[in-house]
């Protein structure tokens, strides 16, 4: 089954914060991959996740976020960093449960007129333990767990067909 869209995390999976809700302004950036918060908390984009986007797209993969942040903390770090223009849709919650955000990319889509099946679709996160419900209430979604499952994000990239 061929996939067609792909699903990130954002906390420990696309950078090596664990909590941007913390961030507090003003946010400077320190290079194009690196920010810092008023209180000296750092974040930092892990390497190969802007090629990966970047790919993904070229490749015609429609591209969502799924991360248990506030939500204007989430854009306002994406657009700091330049990866909001990568994602087509992006549900940044108070709360962790992953598969209602994942159900609610998918009535983005079907909403759209793109209707995805769990099988055409990949899952990325740092944390397992969410993977359960996403099975439960999702379907047969591939989920992938970043650094167990795979150690660098361009790993993805063969995991399409």
């Amino acid at each position: 089954m061929k996939i067609k869209v792909v699903i990130f995390d954002a906390d420990r999976t696309l950078w090596d914060h664990y909590n941007i809700s913390e961030f507090e302004e003003p946010i400077k950036t320190i290079d194009k991959n690196e920010i810092e918060d008023s209180k000296g908390r750092k974040l930092k984009v892990f390497p190969e996740v802007r090629d990966t986007l970047e790919e993904l797209k070229k490749r015609g993969i429609i591209l969502g976020l799924a991360t248990w942040n506030y939500p204007e903390k989430t854009q306002k770090i994406l657009q700091i960093l330049d990866l909001y223009k990568y994602f087509d849709i992006i549900i940044s919650r108070d709360f962790p449960y992953k598969f209602i955000m994942i159900n609610e990319i998918f009535n983005d889509l079907r909403n759209k007129g793109i209707k995805i099946r769990p099988e055409e679709a990949i899952f990325v996160d740092d944390r397992r333990s969410h993977f359960g419900n996403v099975w439960l209430y999702m379907g047969n979604i591939k989920c992938v767990e970043m650094w167990k499952d795979i150690k660098y994000h361009s790993e993805i990239l063969h995991m399409l067909d």
